[in-house]
């Protein structure tokens, strides 16, 4: 019974629904309704037309359909079938009286009962282009307010890939604040995330796919030698205890640093600041070496071992 009130009491008399429309015609549309015996009492409410609008005077629910509508002369007849919880079927005919007047009645079966429902429009003037449009604006209000909510978890989604400095395709394809750029290339700029793009663009290497070389992607994006940064980089990790970043990026460096601290000993005679970078540098070493013709022949621990000079050993 709801999906029939509302959808007969929504009587719009063929309300545009085009943006930006010229000046339109008033109308008082009057309806009132007949069940069971009863009569509510009459309705008015005005609308605004354009001109030579002829469609059909009736707004519906969304699970509401109308069909077979047909215009003969001045009469305009039309079916509505409504499914869901509150399904209906009804029928409507309408009789132009001339440009400015029209009457109505539309029957409609729900629930074994008869609802009949007469209406009446007559034009009262002219009204402002932007009332014809009321539904287009609050359809329009709607979107922009999705589109403005879309756009701030889009905004905060940038915030947090730039913070991260390690996704350079996102900064590209979908964030174009400067700002946020800035903050991705600082970011980037740092030993952690320098050391990601570095690893993620050797893993990809061959791949053609987007995304798939981030770190050249960075240097593109941010304007900034990638051999020139990890020079940089190389120069202060030792100090920023990011040992992680020596043993991937800093072969020279590496090297000189296993040789003084890890070579010949055993891993609990390796100062505390060092295991953790002379473990590393061993795994890294051993991956090296097996990717050889002399390497794939050996076994990872001796390759390992011999890494180290003896490390493992003893």
């Amino acid at each position: 019974m709801n999906i029939v009130c509302k959808a007969l009491l929504l009587t719009c008399a063929g309300t545009s629904l085009a943006y930006g429309a010229v000046e339109g015609e008033k109308w008082k549309i009057t309806s009132s309704m007949q069940m069971s015996g009863m009569t509510m009492p009459a309705m008015s409410n005005e609308i605004c037309k354009q001109p030579g609008d002829d469609s059909v005077p009736m707004k519906t629910e969304k699970n509401c359909t109308i069909y077979d509508n047909k215009r003969v002369g001045n009469v305009q007849s039309f079916k509505m079938r409504c499914t869901g919880k509150d399904a209906v079927e009804g029928s409507a005919e309408f009789t132009y009286l001339g440009p400015d007047h029209y009457k109505g009645k539309m029957l409609v079966n729900t629930q074994g009962e008869t609802m009949t429902m007469n209406m009446e429009g007559q034009k009262i003037g002219s009204c402002d282009g932007g009332e014809i449009n009321l539904k287009a604006k609050e359809m329009q209000a709607q979107a922009q307010a999705q589109m403005a909510q879309s756009e701030k978890m889009m905004a905060e989604t940038c915030r947090k890939f730039a913070a991260e400095g390690n996704n350079p395709y996102m900064m590209t394809t979908q964030c174009k604040d400067p700002a946020d750029r800035q903050t991705f290339c600082n970011a980037a700029r740092t030993h952690d995330n320098f050391l990601d793009l570095s690893e993620a663009e050797k893993a990809n290497a061959g791949s053609t796919a987007p995304g798939a070389r981030p770190l050249s992607d960075t240097e593109q994006l941010c304007g900034f030698s990638a051999a020139a940064e990890r020079e940089h980089l190389c120069k202060s990790a030792e100090q920023a205890g990011k040992m992680k970043f020596l043993v991937s990026q800093c072969p020279a460096q590496a090297q000189a640093l296993a040789a003084a601290h890890c070579a010949g000993r055993r891993y609990t005679a390796i100062a505390d600041q060092y295991r953790d970078f002379c473990s590393n540098y061993a795994n890294n070493e051993a991956q090296q070496a097996e990717n050889t013709p002399v390497g794939k022949a050996k076994g990872l621990f001796g390759k390992g071992k011999k890494a180290l000079g003896g490390l493992l050993g003893n």
